[in-house]
């Protein structure tokens, strides 16, 4: 059965094994049977001769093992070094890092032949192979295509593939996983056929197609919850969410007080929400933009037009807008008064500050329907906060709820009307529209890559010494002197006994020497809210001139005279994180600029594209490749599970997938 414990009289192996295939949550015989090759080695071609090698590819190679040995390097790594000779006498070298075993295992092939398969590397003159796979039996294994397995717990490629291959027989109980119809379609072969060519392919269309089989059904199942979650809540909210027509006049209207012209992408977006807003069941709509380029323009347009129209077929909606944190919420509830004075739309604040009395006012106002629009926090989500007629949720930087904390969420706000309100997520994270697709499938998806007219690209600089860095000191004070702000980010609060790293503290301490008499004050996540918020609110006021922060300012609030964002240890942080610290200070009238401080001079890929460009999806793109998914928007997807074949940059694959999936809802709708 392929639910069957793995044991050591199974597996033919021993206890230890088996203990380390469960610290690596490989507990049972379909565990391992999904645990697919990494790459593969194509034997059938097995070269002889250091001529007929490609630097570009792998290459197998039978060779003449002349001598093989182990010593300690400079920084006390281990390197293991063979000398090789092909079949015309010219010589080569491998080398190993860290394979103790390596050494002693091959000395008993001295002068010996043996094959040799990985990428080789030319250099001074010479060929070198750089940890390359060694085959000592040159009749098992010569002339196959060999999967190279991803290690586990230093269980080492070979040894899963020997274990495999005693569990072949298990293979024939694996069932279908795809619908019927979706298989026709693409005339896939079935899920067992592909789980034994992963592993015992014969020739390379044979891992083509089974690659393909599985990762379409990786992808196919992340899609079919997320869209069938979406399908649901369409479902759950029919009839109990008021259908409003768009009025173009209105619109046209609301754009006209705006001080700025709304761009192309901008208008588009509107129109998406207002035509989810036509509909009978709850909008689902995630709406991705840079930093500070009014994403929340956009949903107050939404928000104005919502409640006016409302009240011309029944009675007012209530909206609710969502902010990180305080000083954010009241910077947000302040610039929008001048619009909700002139049309006659009440309005409140819900922050921590106020004090008991006031909360208790504001949450009476709502409760009774007083109150057409609130801007709030995340962190007042309480059972006492009852909205009436609740109708239009948007909330602001939702990358930060993982999807099961974003449903609580949204099903909270359901239970608080007896509307079901439409959602509008917003963030400024930049997501691959692929990744987006993937852990947010469950909402649509708007996406606004166009900047406003105007906007200033911020100038960027990796320091690359001390040198630099000093002329930077320069200029930052030249900049202070012209009444300018800065923002100084470490990545630590405090010393670490283990690692040395920069941090806020230090920092604080050394800018205050370095940019007397400029006021600098500390920033960072320890700090009580009302205590960040009051450091925040002076350094809007530009009392503090000089903020030395952690990356608690992340998603803090626009501080307009601030126009230098310097960031210590820059290679410690992802160009995620990197990305928002810059826009931080980005400027329409004035230059802005960011300068990034390594750790030891080195201008690391991450830092060299934050130079390169000031695009987010370009760089979003890069933290793709170069970091697994959950580490980059802080999310762990309790229902998505590690991918083995598929890639979440597969947008081809992905959009057919989900056109597939949503062609399936709509059948069975029939």
């Amino acid at each position: 059965m392929l639910g069957e414990k793995l044991n050591k009289t199974l597996l033919r192996t021993t206890d230890n094994y088996i203990k380390a295939l469960e610290k690596a949550s490989i507990l049972t015989v379909n565990d391992l049977l999904n645990h697919f090759p990494r790459d593969y080695e194509d034997r059938t071609n097995v070269l002889d001769s250091f001529s007929l090698i490609n630097i570009k590819e792998k290459n197998t190679i039978i060779v003449k093992l002349l001598s093989i040995n182990s010593q300690k390097t400079a920084n006390n790594k281990l390197l293991t070094k063979a000398v090789i000779e092909d079949k015309n006498g010219f010589l080569s070298e491998a080398v190993w890092f860290n394979r103790k075993y390596l050494a002693t295992q091959l000395k008993a092939y001295e002068w010996k032949k043996v094959i040799f398969s990985w990428s080789v590397k030319y250099a001074f003159w010479k060929v070198t192979f750089q940890n390359p796979e060694v085959e000592t039996d040159l009749d098992k294994l010569a002339w196959e295509i060999v999967p190279i397995y991803p290690e586990l717990n230093y269980i080492p490629s070979k040894w899963i593939e020997w274990k495999i291959d005693v569990l072949k027989s298990f293979i024939k109980e694996i069932g279908e996983d795809l619908p019927e119809d979706i298989i026709k379609k693409y005339n896939f072969i079935s899920k067992r056929d592909a789980v034994y060519r992963v592993h015992f392919p014969k020739n390379k269309f044979d891992i083509e197609q089974a690659k393909y089989r599985l990762a379409y059904w990786e992808l196919f199942d992340i899609n079919y919850r997320a869209i069938g979650s979406k399908m649901q809540a369409f479902k759950e909210s029919e009839g109990r969410s008021l259908a409003l027509q768009m009025n173009p006049e209105l619109v046209k209207e609301l754009l006209s007080f705006f001080p700025f012209e709304f761009t192309n992408h901008q208008k588009i977006v509107l129109f998406q929400i207002l035509k989810d807003m036509e509909k009978p069941h709850s909008m689902q709509r995630l709406l991705e933009w840079d930093v500070w380029t009014w994403k929340t323009a956009v949903a107050f347009v939404a928000a104005l037009h919502a409640i006016i129209e409302s009240n011309k077929i029944w009675n007012r909606i209530q909206v609710s807008i969502m902010a990180p944190t305080e000083i954010l919420a009241r910077q947000h509830f302040e610039w929008m008064q001048d619009f909700l004075l002139k049309f006659g739309i009440s309005s409140h604040l819900l922050v921590w500050s106020l004090t008991p009395k006031q909360k208790a006012a504001v949450k009476a106002d709502i409760k009774s329907w007083n109150i057409d629009l609130v801007v709030w926090t995340h962190a007042l989500v309480q059972e006492d906060v009852v909205f009436n007629n609740l109708w239009f949720v948007v909330v602001d930087e939702q990358h930060r709820f993982w999807v099961r904390q974003r449903e609580v969420l949204e099903k909270w706000f359901w239970n608080k009307s007896w509307l079901v309100p439409h959602s509008l997520n917003m963030t400024a994270t930049p997501i691959p529209r692929t990744l987006a697709l993937t852990l947010y499938g469950d909402q649509d998806l708007s996406i606004i890559n166009e900047y406003p007219k105007g906007r200033k690209d911020i100038f960027t600089k990796v320091a690359k010494n001390e040198e630099e860095r000093q002329q930077i000191n320069l200029f930052v004070r030249s900049e202070l002197e012209k009444w300018r702000q800065v923002f100084w980010i470490s990545p630590l609060v405090e010393e670490s006994e283990k690692i040395d790293l920069a941090n806020a503290i230090n920092t604080y301490e050394n800018l205050q020497a370095i940019f007397h008499p400029f006021k600098v004050w500390l920033l960072h996540g320890k700090m009580r809210p009302k205590e960040k918020d009051e450091i925040m609110k002076a350094f809007s006021n530009n009392e503090i001139q000089i903020l030395s922060s952690t990356s608690v300012v992340e998603v803090w609030v626009n501080v307009p005279n601030s126009t230098i964002m310097c960031i210590e240890w820059a290679e410690r942080f992802w160009l995620s994180q990197l990305h928002q610290f810059r826009w931080r200070v980005g400027r329409w009238s004035v230059q802005s600029y960011c300068y990034l401080f390594p750790t030891t001079w080195n201008s690391t890929d991450r830092l060299k594209a934050m130079e390169k460009t000031n695009n987010w999806f370009e760089l979003a793109e890069i933290d793709l490749e170069l970091r697994w998914p959950w580490e980059v928007y802080w999310v762990r997807q309790s229902w998505v599970p590690d991918l083995k074949v598929a890639s979440l940059t597969d947008l081809e694959l992905i959009s057919q997938i989900r056109e597939d999936i949503t062609e399936l809802f709509e059948k069975k709708d029939k």
